[in-house]
């Protein structure tokens, strides 16, 4: 069963003849393959009952590495909780959160929270120390990665998506302002993650704004916090999540991210397309269209398309996976297949 000291190995050494498999696996995304997760406001709250989930999902699939795996999951609203804002939980689907700001003016006097006391991070750093407790009595520990939203996502969900839009063009002073609030409580949240692991080797950002904006604006406004927040962490190994379309410009501009794996669309690029873009700058995370065979075709169909994957990732690195999440329809057979193709 793989871990991250190989998945390390794997992006920082040299080419392998065949591709390093792993599963982006965040509820409800898995719930096909561990057979229904009927109750998901349990899942987040109860940590025995993640801690189970995540170990049947090892269990079913020895010969990938599972992200995260054990470590606590409370949804994309934990970083955002932190500066206020409505939380509605759902027993079906993922969290969400109102925009804490009616206007992007509360800026002015707005004081940055302090991670670890604010929102739901006390919550998610005493699930992690639980969650610690309960698996060294098995003999096992918790994943060793930090994780947070980006930037611009967070402040999104603290504005809502249009205000954030409209800001770029009406506010960039204040927007720039937030950003830089919103970047250094980040930064201070990962840091507070790290000193509860000892030495994480992974740091995973989730980030979906940069290829909805322009490239003038992805440069002024994004680009240089992505920079901040990974360069501060020199030691990990750096993920950019975004499974959006980008233009060849905008992929210029990922590649200055400072991340070393893209976890992207394989629904939006071809990847014999997107290593042609690329070269060597940055590791791709995925191959296999998510809304392809895998969610609803047969599994002989899914062979085919990973066979066709790892054609067009011959002499290059990938971490074999579908190109986001799967779809909560994705069944373990099909999964199976994808994992079962890249090993023979």
């Amino acid at each position: 069963m793989p871990d991250y000291r190989d998945l390390v190995d794997f992006i920082r050494g040299p080419v392998r003849e065949k591709p390093f498999i792993a599963i982006w696996a965040l509820p409800p995304n898995t719930a096909g393959v561990v057979g229904g997760i009927p109750d998901m406001i349990r899942y987040y709250f109860d940590v025995e009952e993640r801690i189970r989930l995540e170990k049947e999902l090892k269990e079913l699939l020895p010969e990938a590495l599972i992200l995260p795996g054990f470590w606590p999951s409370l949804g994309v609203v934990v970083e955002a909780s932190a500066f206020g804002g409505q939380m509605i939980w759902s027993r079906k689907g993922a969290p969400h959160i109102f925009p804490a700001f009616r206007s992007i003016r509360k800026v002015d006097s707005f004081k940055m929270p302090k991670a670890g006391e604010a929102g739901m991070t006390p919550l998610f750093l005493t699930q992690l120390e639980v969650m610690r407790r309960i698996l060294k009595t098995q003999g096992m520990d918790v994943d060793p990665l930090i994780k947070s939203m980006g930037p611009a996502e967070v402040c999104g969900l603290l504005l809502g998506y249009e205000n954030f839009f409209l800001g770029l063009y009406d506010e960039g002073k204040r927007l720039k302002s937030l950003m830089e609030m919103v970047t250094q409580f980040i930064i201070q949240w990962l840091h507070l993650q790290e000193r509860e692991l000892g030495e994480p080797l992974l740091l995973q950002l989730a980030e979906h704004v940069p290829h909805q904006v322009s490239v003038e604006h992805l440069k002024e406004f994004i680009l240089p916090f992505l920079q901040a927040i990974y360069a501060e962490f020199p030691r990990q190994v750096k993920v950019y999540h975004n499974e959006g379309l980008h233009s060849d410009e905008h992929i210029k501009l990922v590649l200055r991210f400072g991340a070393d794996i893209w976890h992207f669309g394989s629904d939006a690029h071809d990847l014999s397309e997107l290593y042609a873009k690329i070269g060597d700058a940055i590791v791709p995370f995925g191959g296999v269209n998510p809304h392809g065979p895998i969610r609803h075709g047969t599994s002989d169909q899914v062979r085919e398309e990973t066979r066709r994957v790892l054609k067009a990732a011959r002499g290059r690195k990938l971490l074999l996976s579908t190109g986001t999440g799967t779809t909560p329809e994705t069944t373990l057979e099909n999964v199976r297949a994808m994992v079962e193709a890249a090993m023979s």
